[in-house]
């Protein structure tokens, strides 16, 4: 729950600082157009458009009266002459031998042409043909104006783009985690007791089916270890439920930490455990017989550990310490072809009640041999 809440948590401030960050740049970048428009782009106060074409054919009587001889020098110096005057810039362009569009200041294409306000079409003897082209500097400057927001537009929209895709894919990171670690503990909880933390019972009997299948293959010996813990139910009656509860918890962890890593424990009822154990580390010893006589000490070995630290156990309840027991049945499987789990679990049940009926705290084997029960005293 206080993963969860951190987690909305910083999600939370993951949209915050976007939004945060969005208003900023958005100030930065109005903060700069402002600056552009009112120092570079704006239009002059003493600007007038009559003044200016006023000005632009008093360019043109000029040129026709300074340009006695429309040579390309004396055509460059004339446009170089009046092309810083206010609110007005000047080019001229024409045409060389090869019938290509030239240009006295700069480069000029097609829309070139057509941005000039004033054309003056200009012809010699000299000249094919020329064209006097005066431009309005604040229709310029107009221009400018657009591209410029039009820019800040695309940037603004870019950037917002980029954020919204980061954001988006830092939020999708934290959910699918968040989803991950979810389905991680749904999937957990299904093979796991929620008291206990070992094995359901039904994991356990998958599991047992898929082992019996190997064994048959392989002639892979089985054991299973089934335990109760002796007079749980008037435990519950004595101390109630929680400390029944505490017995469970105790009980798993010393099963645990007497089993091997190989071996698979479930809670298989209320106060009964199921311990499988699969061969391990005895493949050298070729005889199955001697396999399976090996695993079956082990077995024992394994029950009388876990017997004896839980009897020598004392659980604190209600300020008193208390001392269980534990009876328990072993049975095993030598990898016989007619064979099913229920046969292996039927027969360590039935060693276990004859631990029971036999006065508890005892370890019963039994042979599927000779169908005999062997009372173990450890």
């Amino acid at each position: 729950m206080k993963i969860a809440f951190l987690r909305t948590r910083f999600i939370g401030y993951i949209l915050i600082l976007a939004v945060l960050s969005w208003l900023f740049f958005n100030f930065l970048i109005t903060t700069q157009s402002s600056i552009m428009h009112r120092y570079f782009i704006e239009k002059p106060t003493s600007y007038n458009l009559e003044r200016a074409e006023r000005l632009a054919g008093s360019i043109y009587k000029s040129f026709m009266v300074e340009v006695k001889d429309p040579s390309l020098e004396n055509i460059r110096s004339f446009v170089e002459k009046y092309d810083d005057l206010p609110f007005i810039s000047v080019n001229f362009i024409y045409q060389d031998e090869l019938g290509s569009m030239q240009s006295i200041l700069r480069s000029v294409d097609g829309i070139d042409i057509l941005s000039a306000e004033y054309v003056y079409p200009v012809s010699s003897d000299t000249l094919r043909s020329g064209t006097l082209l005066v431009y309005d500097i604040n229709k310029e400057y107009e221009r400018g104006l657009a591209e410029y927001n039009q820019m800040m537009n695309v940037t603004r929209f870019f950037f917002g783009t980029i954020l919204f895709l980061l954001t988006s894919l830092l939020v999708y990171r934290e959910y699918g985690t968040k989803i991950a670690e979810e389905k991680r503990r749904a999937e957990y909880h299904a093979v796991h007791d929620g008291l206990t933390g070992l094995f359901t019972q039904k994991y356990f009997k998958q599991h047992l089916e898929r082992e019996i299948s190997r064994s048959k293959r392989y002639k892979r010996p089985l054991s299973l270890i089934m335990c109760d813990v002796d007079h749980f139910k008037n435990f519950n009656d004595t101390y109630g439920h929680l400390a029944g509860d505490k017995v469970l918890k105790t009980v798993a962890g010393i099963i645990l930490a007497n089993v091997r890593s190989s071996d698979i424990v479930s809670r298989y009822g209320g106060e009964e455990f199921a311990i499988l154990l699969v061969e391990s580390g005895v493949e050298e010893v070729r005889s199955v017989s001697r396999r399976l006589k090996t695993l079956t000490e082990e077995a024992v070995e394994i029950a009388s550990r876990i017997k004896g630290e839980i009897e020598r156990h004392e659980i604190m309840v209600n300020h008193s310490r208390v001392r269980i027991t534990m009876s328990m049945g072993i049975s095993y499987y030598d990898g016989d072809e007619d064979y099913k789990p229920e046969y292996l679990i039927t027969t360590s049940d039935s060693a276990l009640y004859n631990s029971k009926n036999s006065g508890r705290n005892m370890i019963t084997l039994y042979h599927p041999e000779t169908k005999e029960f062997e009372n173990l005293t450890a």
